[in-house]
């Protein structure tokens, strides 16, 4: 269970959230997360078998969201695969175009939070 303030993401139960998803705990504390992972997943190398994972991936965030209430979970998603796909310099495959044409039907603002957000951090990029 999860609840919303404004727009941070709070998370009650890990076990919970989708199995795209990691977390690492504190070594010596397992109720300590140290990272959440909100896009952890890897390409098998088929494009159109890609395709249908990310859209079963947007599945699963599309029942966490109406599980939780939690509309700003997609977005976090969305934020860390633009992260992953910067980080490993490689541009998006079936799972990452799989998980956002799902998204986009069901959440149509979400991508345009996302680049707000974007914005909103980092002013200066625009000049």
């Amino acid at each position: 269970m999860a609840t919303e303030t404004a727009d941070m993401l709070v998370i009650d139960r890990l076990h919970e959230l989708p199995t795209f998803c990691a977390f690492a705990c504190q070594d010596d504390n397992p109720s300590v997360v140290t990272w959440i992972d909100f896009w952890a997943v890897e390409p098998c190398g088929s494009g159109e078998a890609d395709y249908l994972q990310g859209q079963r991936y947007a599945d699963e965030a599309i029942w966490h969201v109406r599980a939780t209430g939690q509309r700003v979970f997609i977005e976090c998603v969305l934020v860390f695969i633009a992260i992953k796909l910067r980080e490993n310099d490689r541009r998006a495959g079936g799972l990452e175009y799989g998980f956002v044409d799902r998204i986009a039907r069901h959440f149509p603002g979400a991508i345009d939070n996302v680049l707000v957000r974007s914005l909103r951090c980092c002013p200066k990029a625009l000049n």
